[in-house]
């Protein structure tokens, strides 16, 4: 499944993932067993976050931050952080498999 990843130091790559473990391996820093979250935006798109990421004091991602911000899928004074990948086909990626 083709996804977009956002890395904090601004930079978006186009990538491919296989499965869900795969996905959540490349937002988690592959922290087994990490728990990985899903951030809605308004166009139907989603985030996939690291979901304990601010208590893993992963730098703030500032184009996710913003785009979740312009969507009011976060409150305003909070923030995305770590790298996230961009999901726009969510069919698509609950199709993946697990592993």
């Amino acid at each position: 499944m083709q996804v977009q990843l956002f890395r904090i130091n601004g930079e978006k790559v186009n990538i491919n993932v296989t499965s869900f473990v795969e996905a959540r391996g490349i937002v988690c820093n592959m922290h087994e067993n990490a728990i990985a979250e899903l951030v809605s935006l308004n166009d139907g798109s989603y985030f996939l976050v690291d979901e304990e990421g601010k208590l893993k004091n992963y730098p703030i991602n500032k184009i996710a931050t913003n785009m979740a911000h312009l969507s009011e899928a976060i409150y305003p004074h909070d923030c995305i952080v770590g790298d996230v990948i961009l999901i726009n086909d969510m069919n698509e990626f609950e199709e993946l498999p697990y592993e």
